[in-house]
């Protein structure tokens, strides 16, 4: 009489069984021998004792400190959970961006960069910094108390006029900074960015497809002529969207010169 062949019954799950005791037996060697050397040799743990935050400063720094602390001391530095600790801090409006550097044996960089204002907006609930990205940030306040342009206009306050004055301000700033800390009031208008500036109470007119244009040109005419003019304070306008040429507008009593002989 033939036999059957004894055979096994296959298990699929077997070599993950497998795979998962060995990790395991791995894991507690790993841990037992990290107990033992800081234990007896005076081994550091790799565990987070110590968080630096750079990038800010004062109240923002102090902020960033005691919430990272929070979450992240005593905490394996490898195993940590970063995208948390991201989560909790890049949501504050203020913060652009995060970077997270693990320091062994035992501490956790943070570099903070800093949304910058360009401008102050005036509502009726308060005055409030608006960042070069047009985030609306925090409250102004003696300790963000640096002079910037300010939008007090309500018809420049709409979406689309408050982000044409951002784009003008930021482009002002990092191109004709000079002229940007002079800048005391911005509005928005059909003709583009209006401007005034401490000492002169015409408005400025700036070009909307190059807020920078003339603007060198009006610096050096208002030095070496206009602020020495006695009607200074009567002046209508001043115009730089013509090209290479600053338009003045005369006060409107001002006599026509006689034309000379031809």
């Amino acid at each position: 009489m033939s036999m059957l062949p004894r055979t096994r019954p296959r298990r699929p799950w077997f070599p993950w069984v497998r795979a998962g005791i060995t990790l395991g037996v791995l894991g507690l060697a790993g841990w037992g021998l990290l107990e033992v050397g800081s234990r007896y040799l005076g081994l550091q743990k790799l565990v987070i004792e110590q968080v630096n935050v750079s990038g800010c400063r004062g109240e923002r720094q102090l902020e960033i400190q005691k919430l990272a602390e929070q979450l992240v001391l005593g905490k394996p530095l490898f195993w940590v959970d970063a995208e948390e600790l991201r989560n909790r801090i890049e949501v504050k409006r203020w913060v652009r961006g995060l970077q997270i550097r693990k320091d062994p044996p035992d501490r956790l960089s943070l570099a903070i960069e800093e949304r910058r204002p360009v401008l102050w907006l005036v509502r009726p609930n308060g005055v409030f910094l608006v960042s070069d990205d047009g985030v609306v940030l925090d409250r102004v306040s003696q300790a963000n108390l640096n002079p910037i342009p300010v939008v007090v206009d309500p018809a420049s306050q709409t979406d689309h006029g408050l982000a044409r004055l951002v784009s003008a301000a930021r482009i002002l700033r990092e191109k004709q900074q000079g002229f940007y800390e002079r800048i005391t009031e911005l509005r928005d208008s059909p003709k583009g960015p209006v401007a005034y500036i401490d000492g002169l109470p015409a408005p400025i007119f700036l070009s909307r497809q190059d807020v920078t244009k003339n603007v060198p040109n009006f610096q050096g005419l208002f030095v070496d002529r206009l602020s020495q003019r006695p009607d200074l304070a009567r002046l209508r306008y001043i115009d730089l969207r013509w090209d290479d040429e600053v338009a003045v507008g005369e006060p409107e009593d001002a006599t026509v010169p006689p034309k000379g002989p031809r």
